[in-house]
């Protein structure tokens, strides 16, 4: 029932929208996910400024609305062309709505070709699904299991500050991110408030939810995106069947690459394997608006949406597009080069305009992000191996995939033979970005290859989706456009006389496509398992969060106080999922530090065993508002190394030890409550501190350090 809630979030708000451009029901619920997306990027910016709490009835009314627009513009539109028609006649030129290269209105017999991608799609992302679900069940507490790792921390937090408080602004993050001030920060929020409506419609916890939706929603988005870049590849140079053997092909083969669905759910990068995910589906959408400008609105909001889920994803499908109008729109125009250069230009300006805070922000943050260090120990010439291999980092485990880079080949010679060139320039571009980040070019080169990569934190393994996603696409293509010359050279056997509706030859084309498919998913069956259990299973041990941790935030979240002020906690151990487990107010919600942009925070960090010592260390504790400290090692990275400031505080003068199980102290803060309260939670304490066990790393708990 979870999948079936995240689906019709995604699906019916874009859906609705599309209808109203006029758009056929097949088209509208194509181009929906990143349409209710856009919707929800919009909607949400909005109630921030204006006060009003995100939720179900508020993304029905911001649905509504754009609807609204949509279908006003549309009607004025129509109206407008009606009245040009009247005074200059038809289009005589053969490039109108049905011009070569449109999706939409056909003169030609209805085809039921688009059913075998659409199934295709469907099919992939209910065995990716199935897949890590499987695994991920079969874990400690099954899908509500706490993620081990870096990022979920935030996401998951996120997840239920949006349901709790009603806020997804993503201008307004920082109320989430430093409890201690609420300071300004701009982050990506269409996901997480997606989410939050599944967490509030189903009722489960915040933990939980985000196992779920980050499951369903990659496993949805990589297929159909990968299956709509198979699509813009083919659609102007190859017939109707291959293309959509192509398409359904990459759609259904997406499980086999690794770097695709499984290690992005393995190292919790949700919003940006979303969002990139769809960043084929918008470049192909934005594509087929040049034919078909029913397809403008979806175009639109769909660049605005997965710029909602995570900027990197807007960056790729205006990648994607303009490489295809510099090698293929520029010398092939669908309606003329200048009408094809303002609508391109009119949806990218619509999708920047619309997103501009969070533009101007990145901006303003792009020295941070282009301070991200993931180069490797090896020569130039292991570093393009890896690369052309797509050997990056967490894919490279389970070696090279050289079946599936055969397959990319034959796609490569299949695109050669026909001059479609735009796919394998923007693969080599990506290509020399991704070895750049894995060894920077000694020459200026260098530094303008790291400012584009920058938008992807110089990390190979990020560039590596995208580079992933081209290459499905290429597999897709070999396959799809192989197959079905076969059956062209099976119709031709066929004897005209004997099958003059050419049925025959229609079922051919059916057979060999449908042969593929099965062939493909019987390969994902048996290779793709390996991936899921990564995904399913790897970071899940209690590394961080373990039934120490938890048993503890049960406790806390009882006693009295504990949600008067906030818990000071250490960012680098991970115990800010108290939040997210117990809604507990920690001070850390995610793995990184605030740094300078909390002072009085970062200040305790090094000073809190001075409490009841040192009269500024005092002061920061009241004016945070500080009830409990909670310390539960080890730290995540090996860089982060132990804090003896927070490892030794049983001796502190204004700190109380209240609790005390394995790894796990809690101590209450003196000034903080009442002689009689102090006594009150120490008597409640199920380990007080008499019952001590030894303060350790606990390396055979927790893991290797």
């Amino acid at each position: 029932m979870v999948m079936l809630t995240l689906t019709a979030l995604l699906v019916v708000p874009g859906s609705i929208v599309g209808l109203a451009a006029q758009l056929p029901l097949r088209l509208a619920v194509g181009t929906s996910v990143p349409v209710s997306f856009g919707i929800a990027a919009i909607a949400t910016y909005v109630y921030g400024r204006v006060g009003v709490q995100w939720s179900l009835g508020g993304y029905a009314v911001a649905t509504a609305f754009a609807a609204a627009v949509v279908g006003v513009v549309g009607l004025l539109i129509t109206g407008a062309t009606w009245v040009w028609r009247r005074r200059h006649g038809p289009d005589r030129t053969g490039r109108g709505s049905t011009g070569r290269g449109a999706v939409g209105r056909s003169g030609r017999r209805r085809s039921w070709w688009w059913l075998l991608p659409a199934a295709a799609v469907l099919v992939s992302a209910w065995l990716i699904g199935q897949m890590i679900l499987t695994e991920l069940s079969a874990t400690v507490d099954g899908t509500a299991n706490v993620f081990q790792g870096w990022d979920a921390h935030w996401h998951a937090n996120y997840i239920r500050f949006i349901h709790d408080v009603g806020l997804a602004s993503p201008d307004q993050a920082g109320r989430l991110r430093y409890p201690e001030n609420g300071a300004s920060l701009y982050y990506p929020s269409t996901w997480h408030a997606i989410a939050a409506l599944v967490m509030g419609l189903r009722g489960l916890g915040a933990v939980e939810t985000y196992n779920l939706v980050q499951i369903g929603s990659v496993a949805l988005v990589f297929p159909l995106g990968v299956a709509a870049l198979a699509w813009l590849i083919t659609h102007r140079r190859f017939s109707r069947p291959a293309a959509a053997t192509s398409a359904a092909v990459a759609a259904l083969a997406t499980p086999l690459f690794p770097g695709l669905p499984f290690v992005e759910v393995m190292v919790a990068a949700t919003p940006s394997a979303v969002g990139n995910g769809l960043a084929g589906l918008v470049a192909a959408v934005v594509v087929a608006a040049l034919a078909d400008r029913r397809l403008v609105p979806a175009a639109a909001l769909g660049l605005v949406g997965i710029g909602g889920v995570h900027p990197s994803a807007m960056v790729t499908a205006g990648v994607f597009v303009l490489f295809w109008w510099l090698f293929e729109g520029l010398w092939r125009p669908v309606r003329g080069r200048l009408r094809d250069v303002v609508v391109l230009a009119g949806i990218g300006v619509a999708g920047v305009l619309t997103l501009l805070p969070q533009v101007l922000t990145v901006s303003e943050e792009a020295d941070d992000i282009s301070a991200f260090e993931f180069q490797i120990d090896a020569d130039r010439a292991a570093t393009w191996g890896k690369a052309v291999t797509l050997q990056v980092r967490h894919v490279q485990e389970w070696g090279i995939r050289w079946v599936l880079l055969s397959l990319a080949v034959l796609g490569v010679i299949v695109m050669l033979r026909r001059l479609v060139l735009w796919p394998i320039l923007l693969w080599g571009g990506l290509l020399v970005v991704c070895v750049n980040a894995m060894g920077v070019f000694g020459n200026w080169t260098g530094g303008v290859l790291r400012a584009i990569g920058s938008v992807y934190y110089n990390d190979p393994r990020r560039i590596g989706v995208v580079l992933a996603i081209v290459v499905a696409a290429a597999v897709g293509v070999g396959v799809g456009v192989t197959v079905q010359a076969l059956a062209g050279w099976l119709t031709r056997l066929i004897d005209p006389i004997t099958d003059p509706d050419g049925r025959g030859a229609d079922m051919a084309r059916v057979a060999v496509a449908l042969a593929a498919l099965v062939g493909v998913g019987s390969w994902v069956v048996q290779a793709s398992p390996e991936y899921a259990v990564a995904a399913g299973q790897n970071q899940r041990w209690g590394r961080m969060v373990d039934d120490h941790d938890l048993r503890a935030f049960r406790w806390l979240a009882d006693q009295p106080r504990a949600y008067s002020g906030v818990i000071y906690t250490n960012q680098d151990e991970g115990s800010g999922w108290m939040y997210a487990t117990d809604g507990l107010p920690s001070t850390a919600r995610h793995y990184l530090p605030p740094g300078e942009t909390a002072p009085l925070t970062t200040f305790l960090f090094h000073a809190m065993d001075r409490a009841g010592v040192d009269p500024d260390v005092d002061a920061a504790l009241a004016e945070l508002g500080v009830t409990y400290v909670y310390i539960s090692p080890p730290n995540y990275w090996g860089f982060q190394k132990p804090n003896e400031h927070l490892l030794r505080l049983e001796d502190t003068p204004g700190l109380v030890e209240v609790y005390s199980e394995s790894q796990v102290r809690i101590f209450a803060v003196r000034a903080a409550f009442t002689e009689e309260e102090l006594a009150q939670v120490t008597a409640d304490s199920p380990f007080p501190p008499d019952r001590r066990t030894p303060l350790t790393r606990a390396s055979a708990l927790y893991g290797p350090e």
